[in-house]
């Protein structure tokens, strides 16, 4: 998801692809299956030929691969796209074509396509990604890439019929890196220091962040905590606001955040001798680092934890009758844990 990521680079070739690393002997007996001309002749014309697809490293996740499979076959009309696994042949025929998915590490996948002929044609692109595109985007990318390929003119033995107005085919959705990364927004239990060498605070944050570019967005939370300590009652009540950069994944699985902001908390304290009751507050500026783990469980909801550092304008002291009793920390840390949406 981003304003600016890079376009995925294509490298077409309209030759058979030139020897290259040796590939395992299953594997060439499978081109090699592939490559030969059907007895059967033509399927029935209810059925649509099937396009077999080989995903390397086996065994995906299956939301995974049913996302590839699913816009492959979205962006085809005269076929679908099976995992060739799962392939019959005794109920679907000899597939029409193969296609090699090939992903080399997170960001990085090479397609290949072949059509079975006396004289096999392959057809091969690879895409590049940047970190911060959402798993699920890469691999529905790789699977139109794959349907752009199989609907090469040299794969069917006539041409297509010319399309009539009401066969005209919706357009395909864009590629992640055509697409703005997404808004995000946050709620997370959160715990940290309160006061000095005496309760911590307990609260929420809710947390917004706005993209601004394939890299960078903009960020702001809200923070509300309490905390109780010998006969005193303290509020703290945070406002945040800054810049924070999309980091490099450092697991596959998990997304990572960084943010600086400026800061702004509210101090109140309660204190209550006898039957008096006494309130005052005041407003430290300050400065946070911090940083956002997310764990996207599906394209809008997710798991995420934060860790913030602060730093105020020193510690603020609190009185009762001209004594300190207690005294609010000036710098410390806080840890969040909730969940959060993307749209």
């Amino acid at each position: 998801m981003d304003v600016s990521e890079r376009p995925a680079r294509g490298v077409w070739s309209d030759k058979p692809l030139a020897a290259g690393p040796s590939r395992s002997n299953p594997e060439r007996r499978a081109r090699r299956r592939w490559a030969e001309p059907s007895s059967s002749g033509m399927l029935p014309a209810r059925v649509l030929p099937v396009v077999a697809v080989q995903i390397s490293p086996r065994d995906p996740a299956p939301l995974l691969e049913e996302r590839l499979l699913s816009a492959c076959s979205a962006g085809l009309k005269r076929a679908r796209c099976v995992a060739a696994a799962e392939l019959s042949p005794a109920e679907t025929g000899e597939p029409r074509a193969i296609a090699v998915v090939s992903w080399n590490d997170a960001t990085h996948v090479s397609i290949e396509v072949g059509l079975g002929s006396e004289r096999p044609v392959w057809l091969q692109r690879e895409l590049e990604f940047v970190a911060a595109d959402p798993e699920l985007e890469r691999w529905r990318a790789a699977g139109f890439t794959v349907a752009l390929l199989v609907d090469d003119p040299r794969f069917w033995s006539e041409p297509p019929p010319a399309a009539q107005p009401h066969d005209v085919p919706a357009p395909i959705a864009p590629a992640p890196s055509a697409v703005l990364p997404w808004f995000e927004a946050d709620l997370k239990a959160l715990s940290g220091s309160g006061l000095v060498r005496g309760a911590w605070r307990m609260g929420a944050e809710a947390r917004l962040r706005v993209p601004l570019s394939s890299a960078l967005f903009a960020t702001g939370s809200a923070r509300y905590a309490l905390g109780r300590d010998a006969g005193l009652d303290v509020r703290w009540f945070d406002a945040s606001f800054g810049l924070g950069w999309y980091a490099p994944r450092v697991w596959s699985s998990l997304e990572t955040r960084l943010r600086l902001e400026g800061l702004a908390e509210n101090l109140a304290v309660t204190a209550q001798r006898d039957v008096l009751t006494d309130r005052q507050s005041t407003w430290i500026p300050g400065v946070s680092l911090g940083a956002d783990l997310v764990w996207p469980l599906s394209p809008t909801w997710s798991l995420s934890a934060s860790a913030d550092g602060f730093w105020l304008d020193g510690s603020t002291a609190i009185t009762d009758a001209g004594e300190r009793v207690a005294t609010s920390a000036g710098a410390g840390m806080l840890l969040g844990l909730g969940a959060g949406a993307r749209f």
